[in-house]
């Protein structure tokens, strides 16, 4: 839980020193902005707290992917997604503080790439990856700025 807030809290504070005039720019034509990136984790950890609870992931057909973008799309600045990933994530680390621990290797079929098995310790430690992931890319746009500053 404590690696979970120290990545959002991290890429929150990298995605907030991002001039907000950048926040959609993109290096590339394939590349993610900013904004991009910071939609996906405000929206994330509702994403992985029906795993947690449950056990199994949410659907994940073409409508739920759809209606994934739409709820992404409506955080339209980068603040906006700070607070909606703050509030999100807090109940996230709620529930994995307190995910029993009798439970860790129960396994779970993901639908990433074609579908996998995971067991539930690795399913807690997504949330965290998945920000320190997007915490590198953004760091990378900063630099592609001109700042070098840790932030």
């Amino acid at each position: 839980m404590r690696s979970t807030q120290k990545a959002l809290d991290d890429v929150c504070r990298a995605a907030l020193a991002v001039p907000a005039d950048h926040a959609e720019w993109c290096p590339m034509a394939e590349a993610r902005s900013v904004l991009s990136q910071m939609q996906e984790i405000a929206t994330s950890g509702a994403w992985f707290l029906p795993i947690i609870r449950d056990g199994k992931p949410p659907e994940f057909d073409a409508h739920a992917r759809r209606e994934a973008l739409r709820l992404r799309q409506s955080f339209d600045t980068v603040e906006k997604c700070v607070e909606a990933a703050r509030q999100s994530m807090s109940e996230l680390c709620a529930a994995i503080s307190s995910f029993p621990d009798d439970h860790l290797e129960q396994e779970v079929h993901m639908p990433f790439g074609g579908g996998v098995s995971m067991t539930m310790a690795d399913i807690l430690s997504l949330p965290s990856w998945n920000m320190v992931y997007h915490l590198g890319q953004i760091n990378q746009i900063q630099l592609m700025l001109g700042d070098r500053e840790m932030h």
